[in-house]
Parts: structure tokens; C-alpha cells; sequence
């Protein structure tokens, strides 16, 4: 039980870490793959979108449908929505 809960404490920090990076800032190796959902009025007509840490830096990874249409489900898994 106790590893269960240690486990799903580091995926929640894990993934308040990749959300609160952006398109074209660095990120750490050993979060590689990780995915969030941001919404910048530069990148994707200020539409939401995915990106991902490649292992040097976050890259812009799937461009949504507007500006709410994007929603996290977990550290390596992200989804555009219908809205």
C-alpha cells in the first residue's frame, strides 16, 4: 500500500513538472517521453496542443482544435478533445 501511494505521489509531481514547462524550454533526460497540454497564443494559432520533452527540450508534439480541447492522463499520456 505504502508503494502504491509513494508511486502515484511521484506520477502526480512528475506530471505538475511536464505541465508547467512550455514549447522550446528545456527539459531533464530522465523525463523523456513525458507529456502535458498547454495553450500559448503563439504556437497553434492560441489553440491548445501537446508537447513533449524529447530529452533536451520540449517540443511542440500535437496541435489540437481550440483553445480547451486538451487534457492530461498521466505523466506520458495526453489527449486532444472534442472540447
Amino acid at each position: 500500500m505504502h508503494f502504491t501511494t509513494a508511486l502515484m505521489l511521484g506520477f502526480s509531481f512528475f506530471a505538475a513538472t511536464a505541465v508547467a514547462q512550455d514549447v522550446g524550454q528545456s527539459c531533464p533526460s530522465n523525463e523523456a517521453g513525458a507529456v502535458g497540454c498547454a495553450n500559448t497564443a503563439s504556437v497553434n494559432g492560441g489553440n491548445a496542443y501537446i508537447f513533449q520533452c524529447n530529452g533536451f527540450e520540449f517540443v511542440l508534439f500535437a496541435p489540437c482544435g481550440c483553445p480547451t480541447c486538451c487534457r492530461t492522463e498521466g505523466p506520458f499520456n495526453a489527449v486532444c478533445t472534442s472540447g
